[in-house]
């Protein structure tokens, strides 16, 4: 009987398991004066704001040079000792539950391990070795990087030498104490805490089945279980900016100040994601001033702003500190290129620019139509559900209610935001959550509307099953059919196979990195999303000091080419077999020598001339 599999999914998941523990117990330290008003309130901020602890805690141990799994781990018990109270509260409440309703009882169990079956295609879709673009084109790149290097270093010929990297800092973590599957599960842990998260939402502000509701359409979304398995960082920013939504809308209708500092923490980790998390900072920042006039507590905005800012500002300021541009590489007119030429910087917003429906007032209108129907047109990675475009009916309708009007203007603005910038269908992904909620409660309200005695059984049990089980089944069969054909990788050697399929040039990582270790530099043409894979250094990309028209422009001067990729301390260089030279006789024997060549590649020495 062949145990790697049923190993190799429960070393990861108990990985999972103490990450989210140790998490939840670092928020619940730091929150232990705040009174919660559920368990799924308590647990979702306590766990976000653990991870966002977890991951300055690596930026920390990282710019101090000394990211070492031994200093790491022994930082991560000193704080578990510290939360030894929490685990002393947390033991004693689960024991009291247990003697109130008596230790076992067969029916939760039951219904538990059926959960699980019934989940088990989301719980094997993180398992799968990395194979997303800009997952191994960057965000797995700088973690392997930093761990290799043992600090928090410049990336110099990644696609992006700097960038807010709140979320790569857990990766970093992963791959210091694991491996890149384990990063993928901190994706995976982020979007479970979004869902306990967007339930407790639900519940304290409208029902408790307009909570179940509303994760029910947030999971039915294919994109949402994409991100949740890959190593992107959009849920990590989606978690941040929710949950900052949450405390903010706790701040708006209870007016304690517990809320708006945790608000101004989440929003920090958001902001020390994604850029466009910005947008999030500038309007809570507007409304935070207008609410600290009106009730006149005028140092609450200032509060928010500086902790918001405060805890976001290591990224920004190590981006002006390598490049003199703390957006970079945005707004380069103003701030200076730093590593990138104002061509790179026009290709860039080109290429951002290149998706969508374009922003005259024609596509605004026709905007929810195309997003229901017309999705490839946004670099679509995976779609999201149509059922958004159906429920704006009983949005409009239920926008009497304040609070579901406050979570429309919210995600109205971010829309118009996301439509005037870079219209990438996973850049939608924050304001997805809220959307989920406004359309579930919206449904409800308008169900609640029908007289009662007509329809007496819209407010049993098994409505909200039934209807949470149907939103819920697309995301299910998503699921289902991206795992059914393929068991995860278990060893080295099946990784090897499923990357070698998935990726047709990853043989020729793996000859360098067995051959060479990490005692190599190669430029790779063409070849940007691999850079993960590289254990050496790795160069070439689109933009940047590597950038490819520094390549292929000399393709007509073999003596020239030899010569740029000597400057650049290339050592190796790889081109695909189509499309760029017509053979490897195009490369002259005494300047390059061929090492290694498939179907799809070919991977030459560059060779020392006098």
């Amino acid at each position: 009987m062949n145990l790697d599999p049923f190993l190799f999914f429960i070393n990861h998941y108990a990985f999972l398991i103490l990450i989210g523990i140790l998490s939840y117990g670092v928020g619940r330290r730091l929150t232990q004066r705040i009174q919660f008003y559920s368990a799924t309130e308590q647990f979702s901020f306590c766990t976000t704001l653990g991870l966002g602890f977890l991951a300055y805690l690596i930026l920390l141990i990282g710019s101090l040079g000394v990211l070492r799994s031994w200093l790491v781990l022994t930082v991560i018990g000193v704080i578990s000792l510290l939360c030894l109270p929490v685990w002393i509260e947390l033991f004693q409440r689960v024991l009291s539950t247990c003697r109130q309703k008596g230790l076992i009882k067969w029916r939760p169990i039951f219904f538990f391990l059926l959960a699980i079956f019934f989940l088990s295609p989301f719980l094997f879709m993180p398992l799968y070795p990395p194979t997303a673009f800009d997952s191994t084109m960057y965000h797995l790149a700088y973690a392997k990087i930093y761990v290799h290097a043992h600090e928090i270093t410049l990336t110099r010929y990644i696609r992006y030498p700097v960038f807010p990297q709140t979320n790569e800092m857990l990766f970093t973590l992963a791959l210091l104490l694991y491996d890149d599957v384990a990063a993928h599960l901190i994706q995976f842990l982020m979007m479970i805490v979004m869902s306990v998260g967007l339930f407790a939402f639900g519940r304290r502000y409208f029902s408790q089945r307009g909570g179940i509701w509303a994760v029910a359409i947030f999971l039915s979304n294919p994109m949402i279980l994409w991100a949740g398995a890959s190593a992107y960082i959009d849920i990590g920013l989606t978690l941040f900016v929710t949950m900052s939504i949450y405390a903010f809308f706790n701040y708006i209708h209870f007016k304690e100040k517990k809320w708006l500092i945790l608000g101004g923490v989440f929003l920090g980790f958001a902001a020390g994601s994604k850029y466009s998390a910005l947008f999030f900072l500038i309007l809570f920042g507007l409304i935070a001033i207008y609410i600290g006039f009106k009730e006149r507590k005028l140092l609450h905005p200032f509060l928010f702003l500086l902790i918001a800012t405060g805890v976001a500002f290591p990224w920004y300021f190590r981006n002006w500190y390598y490049t003199g541009n703390p957006v970079f590489p945005f707004f380069g007119q103003i701030f200076g290129y730093g590593l990138w030429s104002p061509q790179d910087i026009q290709g860039q917003l080109n290429e951002l620019h290149s998706h969508g429906t374009g922003t005259s007032f024609q596509s605004l209108l026709l905007l929810p139509w195309n997003l229901a129907f017309n999705q490839p047109r946004f670099q679509m990675e995976a779609p999201y559900s149509q059922i958004y475009l159906f429920a704006l009916p009983f949005l409009f309708l239920s926008l009497r209610r304040s609070k579901i009007r406050e979570l429309f203007i919210i995600i109205f603005l971010y829309t118009l935001f996301w439509f005037s910038t870079s219209q990438v269908l996973r850049y939608l992904l924050p304001i997805i959550p809220i959307l989920s909620l406004a359309i579930a409660t919206s449904f409800e309200y308008c169900l609640e509307l029908l007289p009662s005695d007509k329809v007496p059984w819209m407010k049993k049990w098994i409505l909200t099953f039934a209807i949470s089980i149907a939103l819920f089944i697309p995301g299910w069969l998503y699921a289902f059919y991206r795992v059914q054909n393929e068991n995860p990788p278990c060893t080295k050697e099946e990784r090897e196979v499923y990357l070698s399929q998935k990726l047709p040039s990853f043989p020729a990582y793996q000859y360098l990195n067995q051959t060479k270790g990490r005692n190599y530099s190669l430029y790779a043409l063409f070849d940007e999303n691999m850079a993960y894979f590289a254990d050496g250094i790795f160069m070439g990309d689109w933009f940047g000091p590597g950038r490819f028209e520094k390549i292929y422009r000399k393709f007509n001067d073999l003596q020239a080419l030899h010569r740029e990729l000597g400057a650049l301390g290339a050592n190796y260089f790889l081109v695909k077999q189509k499309g760029v030279p017509p053979s490897e006789d195009f490369f002259s024997k005494s300047h390059f020598k061929l090492v290694f060549k498939n179907d799809h590649v070919l991977l030459f020495e560059v060779l020392k001339t006098d």
